[in-house]
């Protein structure tokens, strides 16, 4: 930590604090208390009004704040709430340390009140990770391919197809990063095929940032990526409530209609492959209206499923 942030995590303690020894100090931020001596000389040169209490400590001259940083009732909830879902979500590490930190400093300046709604907020709600991979936002590709964005570096990629073995190597011109269906997609200008792409970082089988830079572009970011084709699936009355809960990333809508019949559904995909297996789970209570391509697809690889368990 470097000594600026240590000098406002002083101020910080203040503010949640009334009295405060250098041995709080020290342990906080892991210095000495020689360190800690010289900090408070720092912050009493610059018009800090601290005040020493011999054989007792430290503390702020009565009436003396922070400059204003100040949170709405509302906005100190959605903060705390967006905090906890993050660390509830995130794999362990170094961004998750300082949302915690992060999270620790809004709540040193906000009311007594404030922060006690925010406390009983957290004593009810949680988040958990069950059948999913925590968030890893300190994971080496996520945050070299965050650095390529930012720079605006070319990288190069050995890329796995979706849904087959196929592996091209491609000059890519990254431009932003968007996490869709539980995993992140890098959205680039791809050399290879001369257009916006998109790919899934789980299928980059490896990289390189180069030094080459580019000039910036455009960006055009979708919730489904990529040009959509539109999938028709009618969804049999008694497996509407399940589907919808488990509902596929690239759903837009329900067409209106008689729900004790069933329920259609609107889907908009890259690429069929893409929506086909999550529809094969739902065996035979779903089916495919249009497009006839992908009720023919999905009616030959069930005769393959049957055939094999004859």
């Amino acid at each position: 930590m470097n000594r600026i942030d240590r000098l406002l995590g002083y101020l910080l303690m203040f503010h949640s604090r009334d009295l405060l020894r250098a041995q709080d100090f020290a342990a906080e931020f892991e210095i000495s208390e020689r360190t800690v001596y010289r900090d408070i000389q720092a912050l009493c040169e610059v018009g800090v009004p601290i005040m020493a209490m011999p054989g007792e400590g430290y503390r702020l001259m009565e009436g003396y704040y922070l400059p204003p940083v100040m949170f709405s009732q509302a906005e100190a909830r959605a903060l705390s709430v967006a905090v906890e879902m993050f660390t509830g979500l995130a794999a362990e590490g170094e961004t998750k340390q300082a949302a915690r930190l992060a999270l620790e400093k809004i709540r040193a300046i906000l009311p007594k009140a404030t922060l006690a709604q925010i406390e009983a907020l957290q004593a009810v709600i949680g988040f958990y990770t069950v059948n999913r991979t925590p968030l890893n936002l300190d994971d080496k590709k996520f945050v070299q391919l965050q650095q390529a964005v930012h720079q605006r570096r070319v990288v190069h990629l050995r890329y796995h197809a979706l849904h087959s073995n196929d592996v091209t190597e491609r000059d890519v011109e990254p431009l932003h990063l968007g996490y869709v269906d539980h995993g992140w997609i890098l959205t680039g200008y791809c050399r290879l095929r001369q257009e916006e792409r998109h790919f899934r970082l789980e299928r980059i089988d490896r990289y390189t940032v180069k030094t080459e830079t580019f000039m910036p572009r455009r960006v055009f970011v979708s919730r489904q990526p990529g040009s959509a084709r539109r999938v028709l699936v009618r969804v049999d009355a008694d497996s509407v409530r399940w589907v919808r809960e488990a509902q596929h990333f690239t759903f837009t809508e329900e067409l209106p209609g008689d729900d004790a019949a069933g329920v259609v559904m609107v889907y908009h995909v890259e690429s069929l492959p893409q929506i086909q297996g999550w529809l094969l789970s739902w065996g035979d209570k779903i089916e495919v209206l249009e497009p006839p391509q992908l009720r023919t697809e999905l009616a030959r690889i069930a005769a393959t499923i049957a055939a094999r368990h004859r």
